[in-house]
């Protein structure tokens, strides 16, 4: 039986587990399960048959799936999730806090991507028609600092973008009701994400993610498969109340009208038995989504190319190194896509 302990008076043994400690907290989430190759994991917590790095392991990772596959076909890495438990004992084991913390997190991101920061010049790999950086898997807050700390200080997201696109795709596809509910939300959308918050209880972020569901066709439902279902972690007095929410039932109805005029555009399988067409699901809808936030962002990129900005993007927004025209930037988008966008901003402070 291996009874290994550290000893955190070794400055070999400090340095390996600090630098751990910066990667486990930087990239790697509490809750949401993730593909890592053992390799990258080697990287910053040692090779795994040494025993500070099997501790290392044990100690700050929880394997939620042990499968992986490997061959010329097809990857499949085991998948993990933070320990909280064991961070806060290394934590208190190298007597170190959260303003310690940071610096070995931002020595984790420039390590790998050093380069890459200083150029702006990003290797993006093309995933379902969203442009996917290893730097996205950052945590927020320490992306955020690492980004400014390189420069990028200026910060932006296309307005309400999964509900603004569908809308304006249907307009262009020949839809032209007046559509309320949707409507409200587009010119309302913090307004309507707070109210709903308060009666259900439950944080905007969350509420966001619902109704960005809605739009690509999620169900209010029970069925443990859903996406709503999940969000909710399966409560169903909060999964009820949706159901009952006299806006959300107007909102559903009018995502339906502007699915109607999208979804003849959409290729289909047919079902190998019958012949008949099969249903579209909500990933095919999302991948219609991630198509048009795509034709979006790739005219942000010539824009910005053209004037010689360095920025990171990040799924439906970016950062950059020097504040935008956003009045300038909307018309260029207008005049290459036809689609009317707005902008949210912030600078960040360091």
């Amino acid at each position: 039986m291996n009874t290994y302990q550290p000893n955190f008076n070794n400055p070999r043994v400090i340095n390996r587990a600090t630098l751990a400690l910066g990667f486990v907290c930087g990239v790697m989430s509490e809750t949401k399960s993730r593909s890592w190759s053992s390799r990258y994991i080697d990287t910053y917590l040692g090779n795994s048959r040494n025993d500070l790095s099997k501790w290392l392991r044990k100690t700050l990772l929880i394997c939620t799936d042990e499968f992986y596959r490997y061959n010329s076909k097809e990857n499949k890495c085991k998948e993990y999730i933070l320990n909280a438990e064991g961070v806060r004992f290394l934590r208190e084991a190298l007597k170190l806090n959260n303003i310690i913390i940071y610096p070995s997190v931002v020595k984790v991101a420039h390590q790998d991507h050093k380069q890459e920061l200083d150029t702006g010049n990003f290797t993006y790999n093309d995933k379902s028609n969203r442009l996917w950086h290893p730097l996205q898997r950052y945590r927020k807050e320490y992306r955020t600092q690492i980004l400014a700390d390189s420069g990028y200080l200026y910060d932006y997201d296309i307005e309400c973008s999964a509900p603004t696109l569908i809308h304006q795709y249907a307009q262009q596809l020949g839809m032209d009701e007046y559509l309320f509910a949707l409507r409200r939300y587009l010119n309302d959308r913090t307004e309507v994400r707070d109210q709903i918050s308060r009666e259900i209880e439950l944080d905007s972020d969350a509420v966001k993610e619902i109704i960005n569901a809605l739009f690509a066709g999620a169900p209010i439902t029970t069925r443990k498969e859903s996406d709503i279902y999940h969000i909710l972690n399966g409560d169903l007095s909060r999964i009820e109340y949706l159901k009952q929410n006299e806006f959300l039932k107007e909102l559903v109805s009018d995502i339906k009208t502007c699915w109607s005029y999208i979804t003849p555009h959409m290729s289909r399988r047919r079902n190998s038995t019958t012949n008949r067409l099969i249903k579209i699901n909500c990933k095919q809808k999302w991948n219609v989504y991630f198509e048009l936030e795509r034709v979006v962002l790739n005219s942000v990129r010539t824009y910005l190319d053209l004037r010689s900005i360095k920025y990171f993007l990040i799924h439906d927004g970016w950062t950059c190194n020097r504040e935008i025209d956003r009045e300038d930037l909307g018309k260029y988008i207008r005049e290459q896509t036809g689609y009317e966008i707005k902008f949210e901003y912030k600078e960040i402070s360091i």
